[in-house]
């Protein structure tokens, strides 16, 4: 029996799953308001990546770090920018 690989072994105990999901969960509101043409694109994308590449919201987030960062300052959404930089800090 093979045991599945797991790329992310150095953030077993960061609980990167979890925050990755309340960052897009925060986000979802971004795309939801439109206010950016940026945010559909980036739905798009997320959508994308993971289907045809596989690639879990952890990385699809490191893919638009500055990006993602820069339109949270703008708007003024520390919350989230402070979960989108503990993310990175702990798990990228």
């Amino acid at each position: 029996m093979s045991v599945p690989f797991d790329r992310y072994v150095s953030f077993k105990n960061a609980d990167w799953e979890g925050k990755s999901q309340r960052v897009m969960a925060r986000l979802q509101r971004h795309i939801d308001a439109a206010d950016n043409p940026f945010w559909a694109y980036f739905a798009k994308k997320r959508d994308e990546l993971r289907a045809k590449q596989g690639l879990d919201d952890l990385r699809v987030l490191h893919n638009y770090l500055p990006t993602l960062r820069e339109l949270l300052e703008d708007c003024g959404d520390l919350e989230t920018l402070e979960l989108l930089e503990d993310l990175e800090v702990t798990c990228m």
